[in-house]
């Protein structure tokens, strides 16, 4: 999913409002320096786009190397419900692990985009 960044508003003390829009609606307000208002925002959506591609790619990967694991491992049992439930398992497993790790190193780089230009995210009450 890409998101889309637009420069909304002036805030205080040369500051502005940039907000990122993903396609499912999911809005986010950032209050960004002037001066790197635009940077950021090119840099918020090439680190986005990228995210979704090797998020993808590590999801599909972790469960054919989970069930691929699995299947090395159960080639010896005789019951395919057994070999099935294993390998179903280990791909779930192994997913996880791979899915925290990438969005824990994904939080990581936001908070180094945000410290790089300054930005703090605003949360607004509805």
């Amino acid at each position: 999913m890409s998101i889309t960044t637009t420069i909304v508003k002036p805030l205080e003390n040369g500051y502005v409002q940039v907000d990122s829009v993903k396609k499912n609606g999911y809005k986010r307000h950032f209050k960004v320096p002037n001066n790197s208002a635009r940077s950021f925002s090119q840099n918020l959506i090439k680190q986005d786009k990228s995210y979704n591609i090797y998020s993808n790619i590590i999801f599909w990967s972790s469960i054919i190397l989970g069930v691929g694991g699995a299947a090395f491992f159960t080639k010896n049992l005789n019951s395919n419900w057994q070999k099935f439930f294993i390998q179903t398992a280990s791909a779930i497993g192994f997913t996880s692990l791979t899915s925290y790790g990438v969005n824990t190193y994904a939080a990581l780089k936001e908070n180094e985009l945000l410290q790089q230009h300054q930005a703090k995210e605003i949360y607004y009450k509805a």
